[in-house]
């Protein structure tokens, strides 16, 4: 239920960490940084396809949500070794970044959350699993014949 949420929710705050870059297109420092951010955003789907998410259960997507957060992390630490201070941008960017996070985890055990899941998935096999389960554990690779 969370992975379906995660896509359009990231793409949206990455849509409005944009748009704030573009606005502060001349301020190059929140420029750059909010463009960052965005880019972390965008990164959430990927890290969920490189770790071993399985692993993860039942913590599979804030496992992805603290992988995003290492970027801006890197980002304010390498403002405060240049400047001895965080850029605002920086708190405004990893804010929205948690926000986006938490809108997630508040849609999905809210009772929109399983209406959602129900409207997306009705007619297919899907509407036969529950919204908050997770697929079972992979089985063993396949046999290489020689």
């Amino acid at each position: 239920m969370k992975f379906l949420l995660l896509n359009p929710v990231s793409i949206l705050a990455f849509a409005g960490l944009t748009a704030a870059a573009i606005v502060y297109r001349k301020q190059t420092a929140w420029h750059a940084r909010l463009h960052y951010c965005g880019m972390a955003l965008l990164l959430g789907p990927a890290f969920g396809r490189l770790m071993p998410l399985p692993l993860f259960i039942p913590y599979a997507y804030e496992a992805t949500f603290a992988a995003v957060l290492i970027f801006p992390a890197i980002g304010v630490a390498a403002d405060l070794r240049r400047r001895r201070k965080v850029h605002p941008a920086w708190l405004w960017g990893i804010g929205v970044i948690v926000g986006s996070t938490v809108l997630v985890e508040v849609v999905t055990y809210s009772p929109a959350g399983p209406a959602l899941y129900r409207g997306v998935v009705a007619g297919s096999p899907g509407a036969s699993v529950d919204p908050l389960a997770y697929p079972p554990f992979p089985g063993p690779p396949p046999a290489v014949r020689p």
